[in-house]
């Protein structure tokens, strides 16, 4: 499997299955373009991007991306770059930008060997953190028989694969911090509202919810996978309650945590929070 960071494509218009920040995966992005209706298993990608991402800033203003194939065949590759945001629900937002510049933008890279994609900085340092994506999208060989492989192109299922490596530029004083701003509950789903209130973005490693009794027995425990939350963000995390335990809860902890802070709030169930 890839070493790479990017998010999940599943079909030939890019409709994204995107982990939002209910259910997201704290794994790397994979980007899959299919040219066919259905495919029983989708195949590891024969290729590696590293690192998985790049920071730029006031004293770092260029980086390397390798592209390393580890397979038996030559791929070929086409590069893009974009500035990349979220929307209120977490959802990627994309547009075009010319505040960095790489090269190349076709490339092919031979069987155990590796290229570099190489980005330069042009905008200048701002007061809160840029963030784009560079794609890094497989150019799919059409494959002919193992048996004569001068024989016609075999007709069926062409899988490329596209990874989008994130790149961060810092401001000149970096301040990461969030918050829960909020936390809600109505119909047996508890929600809470994480705020990104720095300047540069946060990795969640999770959100975990803990409910207690009248006797402060924990009696639920739902933990939730995070993400990234850019700066200027607030987004929301939530879970549901099984219904034989809702109606027993008389408090809901919340815990969200990155690699180096944690951030908790709690929250009193009343009654009625937890009628469908």
């Amino acid at each position: 499997m890839t070493k790479a960071c990017g998010k999940f494509f599943l079909s030939a218009g890019e409709k994204k299955t995107v982990p939002s920040p209910l259910s997201l995966c704290g794994a790397a992005f994979l980007a899959l373009l299919l040219t066919a209706a259905w495919v029983p298993q989708a195949p590891a990608a024969d290729f590696q991007i590293q690192p998985m991402t790049i920071d730029l800033g006031r004293n770092a203003k260029s980086g390397v991306f390798s592209v390393i194939n580890t397979g038996k065949e030559k791929i070929d590759f086409q590069v893009s770059l974009q500035e990349w945001s979220q929307d209120e629900s977490g959802k990627d937002v994309y547009a075009e930008t010319k505040d960095i510049v790489f090269f190349p933008k076709v490339m092919s890279v031979e069987p155990n060997s590796q290229r570099a994609i190489r980005i330069g900085l042009k905008a200048p340092i701002a007061l809160k953190e840029k963030t784009y994506r560079i794609f890094v999208q497989e150019i799919p060989t059409p494959k002919k028989s193992a048996e004569d492989p001068t024989a016609k192109i075999r007709a069926g299922v062409s899988i490329a694969f596209r990874f989008a490596m994130p790149i961060f530029v810092k401001p000149a004083q970096p301040q990461e911090s969030f918050a829960i701003a909020g936390i809600d509950m109505a119909k047996g789903t508890v929600q809470a509202l994480i705020k990104n209130t720095g300047n540069v973005h946060v990795k969640l490693r999770n959100v975990k919810f803990s409910g207690r009794n009248d006797a402060g027995e924990e009696i639920f425990s739902k933990e939730v996978a995070g993400w990234y939350i850019l700066q200027g963000l607030s987004l929301p995390y939530k879970t549901d309650i099984p219904p034989d335990l809702c109606g027993k809860l008389v408090k809901i902890d919340v815990s969200a945590q990155t690699e180096k802070d944690t951030a908790n709030g709690t929250f009193n169930v009343q009654s009625g929070m937890c009628a469908q």
